[in-house]
């Protein structure tokens, strides 16, 4: 929900700007491509040097589909190997996502917006009853469809948020209310699938728009602005990167010298920590130049 409503908001802020179509979807292009591939690839180079060494089952066969933010569809059609790079089928979702949502925004009329969005999550309902039905939910899961709902959900709060909309408190209050409960239910009791997968993943939009509406109002801004924050959050991409594989290196060093490296606190912060110094070593080295050199490409409008 979140990549859908800062999406948005700049894909918005490009529209409403003299910049013709084709300079604001290529300014967007290359300044994703700035943020995302540097650190992503820099990862990737390093999975394949380290693959003869790390063993791990499907390595060299998925690299391909990872490369191509295809991880998403490699995980549906081939399982859950090769596990340290998982995490990376969201990213491939959001990839896939960045790859028609600036040509919606551009082509649709305002006033078509939220009835469109309206129709995205509608759809995403639909794709998860007829994947239960077909008894192909862990497959419908991890493919593009299963989190448009949530996409659009942002998106649509970006553009009410542009027309200066704020929900009344009653119904943020409420949605935090049904939030909560949701969870509590996921977490406490076997409805099954269709239940927890179609039902509860759609009421669960309704407290990701409350903290969305709340990270824009009151006290939470400026918390968010806080320099140690802000600093979490500049990095916070690479340390989402970086996380599963350190911990898969850590224990292939563990097994190699006889240490057990088992879940638990100590991994958790081990591999936290880990994770940060190598997200701040990134952001510092690779990831902070890639995006001053695109925030210094302007878009040449078209002569008229």
């Amino acid at each position: 929900m979140l990549s859908g409503f800062l999406i948005t908001n700049i894909l918005l802020e490009a529209r409403s700007g003299d910049e013709n179509a084709a300079a604001t979807i290529a300014r967007f292009f290359i300044r994703r491509a700035a943020r995302i591939w540097p650190p992503y690839f820099f990862m990737l180079g390093c999975f394949v040097l380290l693959a003869h060494w790390l063993h791990f089952k499907m390595m060299r066969e998925s690299l391909p589909w990872h490369a191509l933010f295809l991880s998403n569809f490699w995980y549906a059609l081939h399982g859950p190997e090769p596990w340290p790079l998982q995490h990376l089928w969201t990213l491939a979702v959001e990839e896939q996502f960045y790859l028609m949502w600036p040509f919606v925004i551009l082509a649709l009329p305002s006033r078509h917006f939220l009835k469109f969005s309206g129709a995205l999550i509608s759809c995403t309902l639909l794709y998860r009853i007829f994947a239960f039905a077909l008894g192909k939910v862990e497959i419908a899961n991890a493919l593009p469809f299963d989190s448009i709902d949530a996409l659009a959900a942002g998106a649509s709060l970006s553009f009410l948020s542009e027309k200066r909309w704020s929900p009344p408190r009653r119904l943020v209050w409420l949605s935090v209310a049904v939030g909560i409960s949701g969870l509590i239910i996921l977490t406490g009791f076997d409805l099954g699938d269709f239940v927890e997968w179609v039902i509860l993943e759609a009421a669960l939009l309704l407290p990701l728009v409350a903290l969305v509406v709340f990270a824009s109002k009151g006290l939470l801004p400026k918390i968010l602005e806080n320099k140690f924050v802000s600093g979490l959050g500049r990095i916070s991409y690479g340390a989402y990167l970086y996380h599963l594989p350190i911990w898969a290196v850590l224990l292939k060093l563990s097994d190699d010298i006889g240490f057990s490296f088992s879940r638990g606190l100590f991994t958790m912060v081990t591999v936290g920590s880990l994770s940060v110094l190598f997200a701040w070593a990134s952001w510092m080295l690779l990831e902070r130049h890639a995006i001053s050199w695109s925030n210094r490409w302007k878009g040449q409008s078209a002569p008229a």
